[in-house]
């Protein structure tokens, strides 16, 4: 079987089959990142350059990472074309949020969890291996069994084989998309959950929520919500349609970072379980609905699928659960069962 990739020789000297090379020219211009992004971006490079130092203190050696510092002045007055195509080398890209098995970086080290990732890391995921990665505006990225990714920038992705799920949560209008450069083209999402699996010589890109689309030699294929694109080496593209839910988005689950419970609301919680999963989440009484975001929560969910949560969260507020089909109803524990 070939290589979805494609060689892995040295490009030609005019980069023309260099896929990043080839992701950038076609990505043209961009306009200027809104002022509040590149402050958060800012400000989260700070925070990991600090969480950086302070580790090494502990260890009993300080390395101010000049190159962390220089992300630092460089990106107070970045623009969109920065941000998108690349940072400085070392710069922060992403954390490893959760790591199942074998989850190893380029030089053959393990990206276990908490650890920092660089713009220009290579991540690869073992047959037995998957990882979540979280970028630095918050984005959650999700690795299956033998997967390869280049994180070329906080929103430039290459995938080499395998399977990425990416969950970018809700955009506006103006702001800047995550890419995902593939050797059948580049993905770019509008605010969306969705997966890209390269196997058997295909590319298939499914659209949980949201919208995406791919780009392929100067055309462009949008993809909805509850839709699957394919693609093979001919250029022979298929849609056919989806679930939200199911057997086939089950591996993300398996690998979800768990929901950081402790001083969130059930509110909050109710959220994510709703979007992690697929449920849509009723209520049985009004008053529980109105009264959700003033339940604070405590305790912890490691180890639990989200589908697996209900059953220690729910309880701990005095509430049950029914869940029929996609309809997760919440109850208040002692209100009588209503019949189905």
């Amino acid at each position: 079987m070939s290589d979805p990739a494609g060689p892995t020789g040295p490009p030609p000297r005019d980069g023309s089959d260099d896929p990043v090379a080839r992701l950038v020219r076609l990505g043209g211009a961009r306009a200027t990142a809104p002022g509040d992004r590149r402050a958060r971006v800012r400000q989260r490079v700070h925070d990991l350059w600090g969480e950086t130092v302070k580790r090494d203190r502990l260890r009993g050696r300080v390395l101010i990472a000049p190159r962390l510092a220089a992300a630092l002045a460089i990106l107070a007055g970045a623009g969109l074309w920065l941000w998108q195509r690349g940072l400085p080398a070392g710069a922060p890209a992403a954390t490893v949020e959760r790591a199942d098995g074998r989850v190893l970086l380029q030089d053959g080290s393990i990206a276990g969890t908490g650890r920092v990732l660089p713009a220009g890391a290579r991540v690869t995921t073992a047959p037995d291996g998957r990882a979540a990665l979280r970028l630095i505006d918050g984005a959650s990225v999700r690795l299956d069994l033998g997967t390869e990714l280049r994180l070329v920038s906080p929103r430039v992705l290459e995938l080499r084989r395998g399977a990425a799920y990416v969950d970018s949560g809700a955009r506006t209008a103006g702001e800047s998309l995550l890419e995902i450069g593939t050797a059948f083209g580049r993905v770019r999402d509008v605010g969306t959950q969705f997966e890209i699996r390269l196997a058997n010589d295909r590319l298939r890109l499914s659209v949980r929520e949201g919208a995406a689309v791919l780009a392929r030699d100067d055309r462009i294929y949008p993809v909805p919500g509850g839709t699957s694109l394919r693609v093979d080496r001919s250029g022979a593209v298929e849609t056919v349609a989806i679930a939200p839910r199911g057997e086939e988005w089950d591996w993300t689950l398996a690998v979800a970072p768990p929901f950081r419970l402790e001083g969130r609301t059930l509110r909050d919680y109710l959220a994510w379980l709703s979007r992690e999963t697929g449920w849509k989440v009723e209520y049985d009484d009004p008053s529980i609905a109105a009264g959700a975001a003033d339940v604070i929560l405590h305790g912890s969910t490691a180890g639990l699928r989200p589908d697996q949560t209900p059953d220690v969260v729910l309880p701990a507020c005095g509430l049950r659960h029914r869940l029929d089909g996609a309809m997760l109803t919440v109850a208040r524990a002692d209100a009588p069962k209503k019949p189905r």
